[in-house]
């Protein structure tokens, strides 16, 4: 049962003030470490011109797609499901072996090749099945209405976050939630706080239980959302329990059923080799999809934006897409794996259009950007991998004026508490004070 109606081609507003001087343009040249944009980089006439342009290339490709778009996701739909029995078949083989090296050799055979599968369900499966780009084909389950793919968080969830939020107001601060995922700064525009500091340090924990984050990330973002609506509670208790239900069929799937089956048929070592076999494929699986998605939103030249204004153009949106986001080179297994979103740019500005079409139109977008000036941000994924850690490195520390701003709270906070007014704080009591707030959120709300 589907919570939410699904969203697959964002149409919010975007930031569209003055347009920019022709000194003011000319100075934009020189390119600005870490951007952040208050006016639109275009005149109205430009970006509706570079709309036309961007529409008709939408077109085209979707008046193309046929036969051959179908095969090609119901083949990567067969590679993923007999990749993952071939490789839990190994899993539980691996047990079995007598000697220690062909018992290691099969479990890292069978643990890269679920990690693959997985890779491959999270993102060319179903990160782009449940954007839409295949609703076209009416097919029973390949649409994003039906598909749920396997990591802890329901779909209907990620569509919300996702699909329609981070997507309608892409890299606008207080509107895109993706933008630190609510924990790491990344611009200026996020107040420092002591604990970013360890930006570093909670990166390394978010890449490492990405599907974790993403999972809860709806319910952080909907407790705000959802704050003066009289349908709260019963909105929060459905995304709630569909979400501990996820979770619950994930973890019993690969760290209990599976685990307990191959014990019980092949005996105790094969349990342990499928249980850690499966354990590393979710990490590894984590690891990547993180990667990937920080590469593409949080480099050197990615643009952040600080507000939007209700009277848009499309054009001005498409912009907005393009100077946010950020493209990885490669070759096309590196593409496959990444569910083309190292064709980040591509997809947000066409984010319902089968992405294997992305590398096609790429170069005709790369000429639209050089006609209108507007910057094409790609480079090699160890370029844009370095990039992106040193912008949380960087944004771990303040400036001065932040440094004296936190010095100052400090000096507030100890003459409030001196003369007897200490600030109020809600603390959890027994085992929910080790919980993450938005954990504890989401436990209220379901039972």
């Amino acid at each position: 049962m589907r919570l939410l109606p699904t969203v697959t081609t964002a149409q919010s507003a975007v930031p569209v003030l003055t347009p920019i001087t022709d000194a003011q343009l000319s100075k934009k040249k020189q390119l600005t470490r870490y951007p952040t944009l208050t006016g639109a980089p275009l005149t109205k006439a430009q970006s509706d011109a570079l709309a036309n342009e961007l529409n008709a290339l939408y077109r085209s490709v979707m008046d193309s797609l046929g036969s051959e778009d179908a095969r090609y996701i119901k083949r990567v739909y067969a590679t993923v499901v007999y990749s993952e029995m071939t490789a839990r078949s190994l899993l539980a083989a691996a047990g079995c072996m007598q000697s220690k090296r062909k018992l290691v050799a099969t479990w890292l055979l069978g643990t890269s090749l679920l990690s693959f599968s997985k890779i491959l369900n999270n993102m060319e499966l179903g990160h782009n099945v449940m954007h839409g780009q295949y609703d076209w084909m009416q097919h029973p389950y390949l649409n994003s209405q039906k598909f749920d793919w396997d990591i802890v968080c329901p779909a209907p969830l990620w569509q919300h976050s996702h699909n329609y939020l981070h997507h309608t107001f892409t890299n606008i601060v207080g509107r895109d939630h993706d933008v630190g995922y609510h924990l790491i700064r990344v611009t200026d525009e996020q107040p420092w706080t002591p604990s970013d500091r360890h930006n570093m340090f909670k990166t390394a924990i978010l890449a490492l239980g990405f599907e974790w984050a993403v999972a809860f990330h709806d319910i952080q973002i909907s407790v705000d959302e959802y704050a003066d609506s009289p349908d709260r509670h019963q909105t929060m208790q459905q995304k709630s329990r569909a979400l501990f239900a996820k979770i619950a069929r994930q973890v019993g799937k690969d760290h209990i059923l599976l685990p307990t089956l191959a014990g019980l048929t092949l005996g105790q070592r094969s349990a342990m080799t499928t249980l850690s076999g499966n354990v590393t494929a979710n990490i590894a699986r984590n690891l990547w999809t993180w990667a990937v998605i920080f590469c593409g939103h949080f480099t050197e030249q990615a643009h952040i934006y600080t507000h939007l204004d209700d009277n848009e153009s499309k054009g001005d949106w498409y912009v907005r897409q393009i100077l946010g986001s950020s493209n990885i080179q490669g070759n096309k297994l590196f593409h496959i794996l990444t569910g083309n979103l190292s064709h980040q740019i591509e997809h947000h500005i066409f984010p319902d259009m089968p992405a294997s079409h992305y590398a096609r139109i790429s170069p005709q977008i790369q000429a639209i950007c050089r006609k209108y000036n507007i910057a094409y941000n790609t480079g090699r994924f160890s370029t844009q991998f370095r990039q992106m850690l040193g912008r949380i490195r960087h944004f771990s520390q303040p400036n001065a004026e932040e440094w004296q701003a936190h010095t100052q709270s400090l000096s507030t906070v100890k003459n409030t508490t001196a003369y007897g007014v200490a600030p109020d704080k809600q603390n959890a009591g027994g085992l929910g004070k080790w919980l993450p707030p938005v954990v504890r959120h989401a436990l209220s709300y379901a039972w």
